[in-house]
């Protein structure tokens, strides 16, 4: 098959959504297929990856906006490459460029929903915000619903769509390179609570600075966030003014060696965030043999989620949040038994071949049935 993929965002752009996309297309030309990337941002060197002129947001640098809002020249190469399916990654300007694309060419039109980006108005310092992403969310749930298929990561994810009227939407989950994010011995004396993700609001980084501050300052725990965003100085900034320089560091954005070098180090993952579809440096990190303390509203969170390796808490209650960790510093055996669960779990559910054969049959079963309304 020769498929489409239509994002803002590719790799090496510092996000989840880039690298899962850098990580499937070559699962997917792996098995023969051949993968096109139109995209805003990437590396335009890799085969088959076409960028749109754009540049960087003002308020989010490693995101760009295009420059052209008609983009005739992108429009113009995509109409020579032949394609059998169209793949939206994002519902905004490059996933409209991919449905005009889909019906000029007579091909089925898939979409995947990545983000709950209502959730993260809050995160974003914009004029007329509210009514800016509540006309964003009406806009992109008109796109889905004139989708041939939507897919979406997770139950609740797949169940948040259907409330807001999304008829045609199944449920995919995402994959985790298991031979990659493997166990391996930590070189750190304390008992390293690691986080890596976007430094926004809506991940809930300032929980983590609560949670920090209920541990003594020599307890031999040490709280780690890694990652970029924009309230990067404002978190150094509180990371002072509540006196946490001994027990909390900042380490930036990591690069992929850098990434497995914190995960080997970390004694647990910590991950505040309630609004994500899916949660992908979660299962990163489980994979590694490392519990996850995540949010009680975690999409993969369910009632044998202590039998996988993950711990639901309420971080509106930090002294509880932090009382929980501080119970797997002590208790080595009980943090060893979760270690092992939470590598078990994701190797056994999350893989990269399953993924990538679910994704075919999708695809094929859209264009069969095009076809065949095509006859």
């Amino acid at each position: 098959m020769r498929i489409g993929f239509f994002t803002e965002t590719y790799y090496p752009t510092p996000d989840g959504v880039s690298h899962y996309l850098h990580d499937v297309k070559k699962e997917l030309e792996n098995r023969g297929h051949k993968v096109f990337v139109f995209s805003l941002s990437g590396d335009k060197s890799e085969a088959n990856v076409l960028l749109s002129p754009s540049v960087p947001m003002f308020i989010y640098s490693q995101y760009r906006w295009p420059l052209n809002p008609i983009p005739f020249l992108l429009y113009q190469k995509v109409k020579s490459i032949p394609l059998d399916v169209v793949h939206i990654h994002d519902p905004f300007y490059m996933g409209s460029v991919g449905f005009m694309v889909a019906k000029h060419k007579k091909v089925p039109v898939m979409a995947t929903f990545h983000t709950d980006f209502i959730r993260m108005k809050d995160s974003i310092r914009l004029p007329f915000r509210k009514q800016l992403f509540d006309l964003s969310w009406r806009y992109n749930i008109y796109l889905y619903n004139r989708c041939d298929l939507v897919t979406a990561p997770s139950p609740s994810a797949v169940e948040f769509l259907r409330k807001n009227k999304v008829s045609n939407v199944v449920e995919l989950p995402l994959f985790v390179h298991t031979d990659k994010f493997k166990p391996s011995v930590s070189r750190e004396n304390k008992f390293i609570v690691q986080y890596i993700g976007r430094i926004t609001k809506d991940k809930g980084i300032y929980n983590i600075l609560d949670v920090a501050d209920n541990f003594p300052r020599n307890d031999g725990v040490k709280f780690v966030i890694s990652g970029t965003g924009p309230e990067e100085e404002q978190v150094k900034r509180m990371i002072k003014k509540m006196d946490l320089q001994s027990i909390v560091e900042m380490t930036g954005y990591l690069d992929e060696a850098g990434k497995m070098n914190a995960l080997a180090n970390a004694s647990i993952f910590l991950h505040p965030s309630d609004t994500d579809t899916f949660g992908i440096a979660v299962l990163e990190a489980m994979s590694c043999g490392k519990p996850a303390v995540v949010s009680n509203r975690f999409p993969l969170l369910n009632q044998d989620s202590s039998m996988n390796g993950m711990i639901g808490v309420d971080f509106s209650d930090p002294s509880g949040v932090a009382k929980k960790i501080l119970e797997l510093k002590q208790n080595s055996s009980e943090h060893r038994n979760l270690c092992g669960k939470a590598r078990k779990y994701v190797s056994g559910n999350y893989n990269a071949s399953d993924h990538a054969m679910m994704l075919e049959e999708h695809y094929s079963e859209l264009i069969s049935r095009h076809k065949y309304r095509s006859a």
